[in-house]
């Protein structure tokens, strides 16, 4: 039997140690090996990863870069065209006086009212300070529709009256003052790299370098013309003697409250008084906020009547039908002051209502006060208003219609139908009102509307109804 010594017992333990620690060392370097294609693959991956946001940001940036490029080239051209037009309407209507032949009136007629057209796309597009070009467009509109209303005259082979005649004189004027506030705006530009975007940004007080470059272009500058050009009985030039408001005058603090209470009643509401405009129907003007929507209004110093409400229209399809807009706007006019009124026409544009109002007392229909309420389709609220004429015109009256409805019926000739006869107040061309019957009529060839008048039993008037890139319009 081999006999263990001491020194065996401490060789084994030796040789043990040793193969345990080269197990060690062997598992080490098998995890190390394992360890080496997984930190290949997080490193490929976190490549990939930085590679693709690169990318993506280079994307966007190139795609923010196209798009500014594009908004510029919009901006550009849209100022040019507009500036260039602007000048084109001040020699057309310089020229329209020199003219003698009927047809060459109507073709300068049509060119302005191209010119106006291009006018107001460039107004809508250029970034420039909304309030700044109410006064502005609504003076571009109205001379559109004024050179409509002569060119209708002219194709019905009437003369225009000399105070007609007279009133492209007065746009004349303003045209002047227009082109100064964009010849000013444009010293430097051509010369310079100006650029619209940089120049487009508003600061806290609502103004970017284009406005402040433009100057004022509202009532307050300039004395615009008045002009309303828009449905039946809207074209006739008003007299400047406010005989519709009461002579009281109330406080900017009343306005306020007539605003709250009356106007927005029971909705939320910021109201922010912000100057006031003297003229013929002196006014406190407002900005209003109703769920982070604009409004610009115009209460009348006189009596406190809403004069003039503006704002947009909300983008989508219609949601409404013009029936609806017909009694919103009813509504809306009789709750603020309007009594008595009674809608009398209606256009549809797209997903915006135009609404004519006209006060309707024991069954005559006063046209010389028409209001005009805008209603959005879509949004399904009010977002203009217009009660100039109301204010210029609304006094009680004691209209007579002396001569019988049979009577006057006899001057519409043969071959039609009438579909409604209605007692009115007319204004005709030359500021005269007279008592009239409003018929509606069916002719083969359309709608047509005879004011006869109700003491003469002369036709006063005659309208046609008639379609106009798909809106009823009378003519």
């Amino acid at each position: 039997m081999k006999k263990v010594v001491s020194e065996d017992i401490e060789k084994e333990k030796q040789e043990n140690l040793s193969k345990v620690n080269q197990d060690k060392q062997t598992k080490k370097k098998s995890n190390a090996q394992k360890a080496v294609p997984i930190l290949v693959v997080v490193i490929i991956t976190l490549l990939v990863i930085l590679t693709c946001v690169l990318i993506a940001y280079y994307q966007v940036y190139k795609s923010g870069k196209q798009n500014a490029n594009i908004l510029e080239g919009v901006y550009t051209s849209s100022y040019y065209s507009m500036v260039d037009n602007i000048n084109n309407l001040a020699v057309d209507i310089s020229k329209y006086s020199t003219l003698t032949t009927k047809q060459a009136k109507l073709n300068t007629l049509n060119d302005m009212r191209g010119d106006c057209n291009y006018i107001l796309a460039g107004l809508s597009v250029i970034p420039i300070n909304e309030e700044n070009v109410v006064s502005a467009t609504k003076f571009f509109n109205q001379v559109d529709g004024l050179c409509e209303a002569y060119a209708t005259k002219l194709n019905k082979n009437e003369e225009l009256t000399q105070e007609e005649e007279v009133m492209f004189d007065k746009i004349g004027l303003v045209l002047g003052e227009i082109k100064e506030k964009f010849n000013t705006q444009n010293y430097g530009m051509y010369d310079t790299n100006f650029n619209f975007i940089d120049a487009s940004i508003f600061d806290n007080t609502g103004m970017n370098e284009i406005s402040s470059g433009l100057g004022d272009l509202t009532n307050a500058s300039i004395e615009y013309p008045s002009m309303i050009f828009d449905g039946p009985f809207s074209t006739a030039l008003e007299t400047r003697e406010v005989k519709g408001l009461p002579k009281n005058e109330i406080s900017k603090d009343d306005a306020t409250k007539y605003l709250k209470e009356k106007v927005y009643k029971n909705r939320d509401v910021e109201i922010e008084f912000k100057n006031e405009t003297e003229g013929d129907i002196s006014t406190y003007d407002f900005e209003i906020i109703i769920e982070g929507k604009k409004y610009n209004a115009q209460v009348s110093k006189r009596g406190g009547l809403l004069i003039t409400l503006s704002s947009y229209a909300e983008g989508g399809d219609p949601i409404m039908k013009g029936e609806q807009a017909s009694e919103m706007a009813n509504t809306f006019a009789n709750n603020i002051g309007f009594e008595s009124m009674e809608p009398v026409w209606l256009e549809i544009h797209e997903n915006v209502a135009y609404v004519n109002l006209a006060p309707t007392i024991d069954d005559v229909i006063y046209y010389p006060d028409l209001v005009k309420v805008k209603v959005d389709l879509t949004g399904q609220d009010i977002i203009g208003f217009e009660a100039v004429n109301y204010a210029l015109n609304h006094v009680k009256r004691a209209p007579q219609f002396n001569v019988a409805e049979q009577e006057a019926e006899k001057l519409l000739g043969f071959d039609y139908e009438i579909l409604k006869i209605s007692k009115t107040v007319i204004k005709l061309d030359s500021g005269k009102e007279i008592a009239a019957y409003e018929f509606m009529t069916e002719r083969i060839d359309g709608l047509y509307y005879y004011y006869i008048d109700a003491n003469t039993n002369q036709i006063a008037k005659t309208m046609k109804v008639v379609s106009i890139k798909g809106v009823q319009k009378l003519i």
